[in-house]
């Protein structure tokens, strides 16, 4: 599963690379122009505007989840189109080959390094709908009224009244790789519990909490602290950083099955050097 918002032709290229072996189900920003091809086993949707920090992250996800749950697999991968696989389809397939582990990112939060500040899940945070979008002078005039005066009721609001805490959270990078089962539990619990997604409405940078939280509900799962992904969170300068060629050698000899995050129009060199290591097809 895929969820992909820009640079078209190295998120094709990916996805031929990944479909030689494996179905892809994408989910395309529906604010964004670009267009994917679909085959027999890539299956293209459009539905979501999926602005950065928003609940509708969490929606797209499970758009996706619900698609490929529909047809039954064993593993369901979560990437975006900026990662890309730094190891071969063959060594995915066997990494995973009679493995019935949950692979996340999960800790209960706030972490001993304070992330996230508390503030995500108590205060009211409004989802940003305008994010990243080239703004005409309409949207900034409504950008500024929203950053000014709802942003600040809703401040007011969760400072005098803040949201319970009703339970323990867990948080951790929304990349990550389920089994059937975990998936099949994932959605039981929503079907039983419909308060649990509309706490997240008001919440910042949702989908990096929702997922973690409802998994460390779960009976029965055997969960693994590792989502298998290589990402450089120190070195920036964006964070995380953006992989050029200069971090080759510690991308190939790191365990993970994906690398993140690439754009080749910052650094394209890196992206051959990857496919030409792994045999693209």
């Amino acid at each position: 599963m895929m969820l992909v918002h820009n640079n078209e032709r190295q998120v094709q290229r990916l996805i031929e690379h990944l479909s030689n072996d494996f179905d892809i189900y994408v989910h395309i920003d529906k604010r964004c122009n670009i267009k994917i091809n679909e085959s027999k086993n890539v299956f293209i949707y459009k539905k979501i505007k999926t602005y950065h920090g928003s609940f509708n992250q969490i929606i797209a996800t499970l758009y996706l989840l619900r698609k490929a749950f529909e047809k039954g697999y064993d593993r369901y991968l979560l990437i975006s189109g900026q990662d890309l696989p730094i190891k071969s389809n063959e060594e995915i397939k066997n990494f995973f080959q009679n493995n019935n582990s949950e692979y996340i990112d999960i800790n209960k939060i706030p972490r001993s390094d304070g992330w996230p500040n508390m503030s995500r899940l108590t205060a009211f945070n409004p989802n940003d709908k305008v994010c990243g979008m080239k703004r005409n002078i309409i949207i900034k005039i409504f950008y500024r009224f929203e950053g000014k005066f709802l942003g600040k009721i809703l401040s007011i609001i969760g400072k005098y009244f803040p949201r319970k805490l009703e339970y323990d959270f867990y948080g951790g990078g929304n990349w990550t790789n389920y089994t059937h089962n975990c998936v099949y539990k994932i959605f039981n619990y929503l079907e039983n519990d419909k308060k649990y997604i509309k706490r997240y409405l008001w919440t910042y940078c949702a989908d990096e909490i929702f997922y973690q939280t409802i998994i460390a509900k779960l009976d029965g799962l055997k969960i693994e602290n590792n989502c298998l992904r290589y990402i450089d969170w120190d070195s920036g300068p964006e964070y995380p950083k953006i992989l050029r060629e200069e971090d080759y050698e510690r991308i190939i000899d790191s365990k993970a099955l994906f690398g993140r995050k690439f754009d080749e129009n910052i650094d394209k060199n890196i992206i051959e050097k990857i496919y030409n290591k792994i045999g693209e097809k």
